[in-house]
């Protein structure tokens, strides 16, 4: 993108819309209070407080999407170039249709990804307290993305009205629908981490060549902070590292939103991503340790088998790839506040 132009620059709710996401996770949670506590629960509880949660939170978040984005529209601050999309146009513009069809949905993912979490691990008691957390994760990352779906929908072209001004915004809007791309990336990140783990395995002893089988060990409780120590330390050359040269790039060709004002800690940070990196590698590793210690302890499971652990492991490692995006924006937002950082033109494609 050329440098140059300064069209209006306002941060679209996607970019900001944590705190409407835990706030939908906190009616969620005060419901589970409400309903739940005190009693002793079973499968089929959690399954339908899920589909109950996909409801409320598809009623919630729309309702802000669509104010967050009307607001932005009358100001003309929405992107000029937005994904066109027939699918999302096919679908109501009015809030409660939408709303009903999208807490359907959510509704029937929600019930069925909990029922196949339940069965795949068998061994867990069903406390309130796992409950909690559990409802907690769950809740927030699906609020995330009923937004993101919502600003996908009311940003498409049929939402217009003649009377609203041209938009000169820059932002990029997610598409969170599934797409074959998403799914192939998907794949190469699993079967990458399937192969690393195996060959980390010849290497540790988790995995066991006998004759013409292979053995996947399975890990402890007492053994999984050097799980945890060596995953760290790949993860942080393998996706830390990119993740940061890539929001950099993104940020010398002007495409982050700057700073408001200054932050003397992100601005003492390392501009540099391999300096950024190795700033980050020991908590990371110590991080990932304690994270898979303690999950394993709350949780109750003296000892998981690989499958049921590279489920965590990759659950794990997509969570801090986003922590690691938003302190790389928020760090390099602080770019244009730097009188060192003098403006580079480069030519590429807007991905926050």
């Amino acid at each position: 993108m050329k440098k140059g132009a300064n069209p209006l620059r306002t941060e679209l709710p996607y970019l900001n819309n944590l705190p409407m996401a835990l706030l939908v996770c906190a009616i969620n949670l005060a419901l589970a209070f409400v309903f739940q506590y005190g009693r002793r629960l079973f499968a089929d509880d959690l399954v339908i407080d899920a589909a109950i949660c996909g409801v409320i939170t598809a009623f919630t978040s729309l309702g802000y999407a669509r104010r967050a984005v009307d607001a932005r529209r009358r100001r003309g601050a929405l992107p000029a170039q937005v994904p066109l999309s027939p699918f999302m146009q096919r679908l109501p513009r009015a809030y409660l249709p939408l709303a009903a069809l999208t807490g359907l949905a959510a509704s029937a993912l929600m019930g069925f990804i909990t029922l196949a979490l339940l069965r795949f691990y068998p061994e867990t008691e069903y406390t309130f307290s796992r409950f909690l957390v559990w409802k907690f994760i769950y809740a927030t990352l699906l609020a995330a993305k009923v937004i993101e779906f919502g600003i996908l929908r009311y940003v498409q072209p049929d939402c217009e009205k003649p009377e609203d001004p041209p938009q000169q915004g820059r932002q990029t809007v997610k598409n969170p629908l599934p797409r074959r791309e998403m799914f192939a990336r998907l794949y190469a990140s699993v079967t990458t981490d399937f192969g690393m783990n195996i060959l980390i395995g010849l290497a540790l002893g988790g995995t066991i060549i006998q004759g013409e089988l292979v053995v996947l060990m399975g890990v402890a409780r007492s053994g999984v902070w050097i799980t945890g120590l060596v995953l760290g330390l790949i993860i942080s050359f393998l996706m830390i590292k990119p993740t940061l040269a890539s929001v950099q790039k993104i940020a010398l060709a002007g495409d982050l939103p700057p700073a408001e004002k200054p932050n003397r800690l992100l601005s003492a940070l390392p501009l540099s991503p391999c300096g950024l990196t190795g700033l980050m590698l020991l908590p990371v590793m110590a991080l990932s340790a304690l994270s898979f210690w303690a999950i394993m302890w709350f949780f109750g499971f003296d000892a998981l088998n690989f499958f049921q652990f590279f489920l965590i492991r990759t659950a794990y490692t997509k969570l801090l790839s986003r922590l690691v995006e938003a302190l790389a924006i928020q760090r390099y937002r602080q770019l244009s506040l730097s009188k060192a950082a003098q403006p580079v033109e480069l030519e590429v494609e807007s991905g926050v």
